[in-house]
């Protein structure tokens, strides 16, 4: 029996393609799990709009990501943290101190877990972080930490 599969079913195939079964393994499994449904023109049809749409929506995304990533390589975001008499500062700059100032300084808000830094920036003056916004858009951030 021909069935086109709704959700990945672990041995037999992935949601979207278009599978020949056993006919007990469609009608008793498959079927009643809701996990395929039979292969008719209306449903191949289906998985063909949905597919097309899942493509614009990450076409989309990705351009998104990249006007983001613009944005951010040319701004510069300051960071007035506590620091020591020559210069250090106490701790670390964090992924949480770069999000909160992105959102103060710019209005952009992004999810501090996305931010990582190369090493650590533990001085006053210049520093990077990087942003990864899609799998393949990352942007780099330059700031700037004077004391507070």
């Amino acid at each position: 029996m021909k069935v086109v599969l709704i959700q990945d079913v672990k041995g037999t195939g992935k949601a979207g393609e278009t599978k020949d079964v056993a006919d007990g393994f469609a009608r008793n499994f498959l079927l009643p799990r809701k996990l395929a449904q039979p292969a008719t023109k209306g449903a191949e049809a289906q998985v063909e709009r949905q597919k097309a749409t899942s493509e614009q929506r990450e076409q989309r995304e990705l351009a998104d990501a990249r006007a983001l990533a613009g944005r951010l390589e040319a701004l510069q975001v300051v960071l007035k943290l506590r620091s020591g008499k020559d210069g250090k500062l106490f701790g670390a700059v964090t992924n949480a101190d770069v999000a909160s100032a992105l959102k103060q300084q710019h209005a952009i808000t992004l999810d501090r877990r996305k931010i990582e830094f190369d090493e650590p920036v533990k001085a006053m003056g210049p520093g990077t972080a990087h942003v990864k916004l899609h799998r393949e858009v990352t942007a780099r951030i330059p700031l700037m930490v004077t004391s507070a």
